[in-house]
């Protein structure tokens, strides 16, 4: 099994992000801390044994903030979820760039039209969130939660990074 690798971006409208890769394979990504040094305490607390160094998500993270890249072709981990968790993660990143849609949206689209709170609970796993753009689903009646470090000021962030115009979509700046 190839080892752990944390690849750290240093500056991103997020905070710092970082992103664990197990060769080809996308672990997670965190975001919205406030300094390398936290970034680095945290995966090495998390993910012990990790090394630091370049990964294809790292790299695929870094063209997407210089604004050169809008989709990401990486396998993510989502092993041990639920099949329906599965699904609504596989139906979110259907969701294009600088585009959002409503936890029911999303429910339907991942085949179960009355589990919207149940979108929300498969989101809050999201193992890698930006490659799986969890910040793009918003609440029917506002902006919706977002688990991520930094919580909503980080999806406020990356939405507004992708152009979305929170009032355009009903949701007001709080």
């Amino acid at each position: 099994m190839p080892p752990l690798v944390c690849d750290i971006i240093p500056s991103s409208p997020a905070g710092v992000v970082f992103a664990v890769s197990r060769g080809e394979v996308l672990v997670a990504v965190e975001m919205g801390f406030d300094s390398s040094r936290q970034a680095r305490r945290r995966v090495m607390r998390r993910f012990a044994g990790a090394s630091v160094g370049q990964t294809q998500a790292g790299g695929q993270m870094r063209e997407y903030f210089a604004g050169q890249r809008r989709v990401f072709e990486l396998v993510v981990d989502t092993a041990g979820m639920p099949p329906f968790f599965r699904e609504v993660l596989s139906q979110c990143r259907r969701i294009p760039f600088g585009h959002t849609v409503s936890y029911g949206e999303l429910a339907v689209a991942a085949g179960s039209p009355l589990a919207a709170r149940a979108v929300g609970q498969a989101l809050k796993r999201n193992p890698a969130a930006i490659v799986i753009p969890c910040h793009r689903v918003l609440a029917a009646n506002g902006l919706g939660g977002f688990s991520a470090r930094g919580g909503l000021r980080t999806k406020r962030a990356l939405l507004a990074f992708e152009g979305v115009g929170l009032a355009a979509v009903g949701v007001e700046r709080r």
